[in-house]
């Protein structure tokens, strides 16, 4: 998992800090990462980024008297080179804080909620858009103390919303909660999934998620992982979906909510359903980061992380870096604040309203 919601008011502001210990050669650490990155980071040519040539520029901007202070300053800017969400490099500061550095911040979803007040004017609008179309008031599940997991009812149509997929999860729980949803949209004509505030998590809950929403066993995605070596990778694999649960929601239409914010694990329930026939996205591109984390350590104890994974739909596309598009665009943006709007939602209502009647 990259991101949660926790996560919205943190900005990339360095500050100026001292290691509690001193810190090893840091010419020994630079290279390190760097090396690290070269045999393992799987999307340079995706990318179209020249690792070699970003060793020329940042290396000679270390030497043997560099602070702990430059060599992050320094090693940050050369990751942000990747525009990766996760890429992460966490050293240790002063009093036992810690500050990551990653992917530059500036989501456009989360321009939104850029504060607290924002967050909670945004829910109100949520909640009127609901009541103004008949909705209930949520049902929320305690699946962990800090994941909104919520559905709700109208006459016709169900909304489910998840903001993370994280490993601290309860099967159990999370299991139970899918029961209860699906269960209440039994009878529904139409399902909507807002993934526009998930950061991501674990695969393993998008597959749970995946598979009550699909009619038969089938290929989720391809992956690959980079091994040491230039160009080394193991060999191709796939993951399957399966249903899942007593009932799966499959004969009615799907709407996807997406935004720039929905990542990582959330991205690849989007991968296995974008193709359905009774799918449809509708919202922003999503972030473009798929692979799994590989975990590293520099000598002198500094935390770091790297895509090391390669993901591809069933039908080989690899959208690391791009993300996904909607088939319908439609973006959040401040003034739905000032309008009292919720676009995309209206939007989503509104399409399974029409797909009905032209059903008809």
């Amino acid at each position: 998992m990259r991101f949660s919601l926790v996560f919205l008011f943190l900005a990339l502001n360095i500050p100026a800090f001292s290691q509690k210990d001193d810190v090893d050669d840091p010419i020994q650490n630079f290279d390190k990462l760097w090396n690290t990155f070269d045999q393992r980071y799987a999307n340079f040519n995706l990318k179209q980024i020249d690792w070699d040539n970003i060793y020329t520029v940042y290396r000679p901007r270390i030497n043997e008297n560099t602070s702990n202070e430059e060599l992050f300053e320094v090693s940050c800017s050369m990751l942000q080179e990747l525009k990766d969400g996760h890429v992460t490099l966490e050293p240790m500061f002063a009093e036992n804080e810690n500050i990551e550095c990653g992917a530059p911040y500036g989501f456009h979803f989360m321009s939104v909620l850029d504060s607290e007040m924002n967050i909670l004017a945004f829910e109100s609008i949520m909640n009127q858009e609901f009541q103004q179309y008949g909705f209930s008031e949520a049902n929320r599940v305690d699946i962990t103390e800090e994941t909104n997991f919520q559905y709700r009812v109208s006459d016709r149509f169900g909304y489910l919303r998840l903001d993370e997929m994280t490993e601290a999860l309860k099967l159990g729980k999370i299991n139970k909660a899918f029961d209860n949803a699906l269960e209440a949209f039994n009878t529904k004509e139409g399902v909507i999934v807002d993934l526009r505030f998930n950061g991501g998590g674990w695969d393993y809950i998008s597959y749970l998620l995946a598979g009550r929403f699909v009619r038969e066993e089938s290929i989720g995605h391809y992956e690959k992982t980079k091994i040491k070596g230039k160009e080394a990778y193991t060999d191709l694999k796939y993951r399957e979906i399966k249903p899942k649960g007593s009932f799966q929601f499959t004969k009615k239409p799907i709407v996807i909510l997406t935004s720039d914010f929905t990542a990582s694990a959330a991205e690849v329930f989007v991968l296995m359903m974008k193709d359905l026939s009774y799918v449809t996205l509708i919202g922003d591109t999503t972030e473009g980061i798929f692979s799994d984390m590989y975990f590293f350590k520099l000598p002198n104890k500094w935390k770091a992380s790297l895509s090391n994974q390669q993901f591809f739909s069933k039908s080989m596309e690899n959208f690391e870096g791009i993300g996904i598009s909607p088939e319908i665009e439609v973006r959040n943006n401040p003034t739905d604040l000032e309008k009292g709007t919720d676009p995309v939602l209206r939007t989503a209502i509104e399409f399974l309203q029409k797909e009905l009647v032209e059903e008809m």
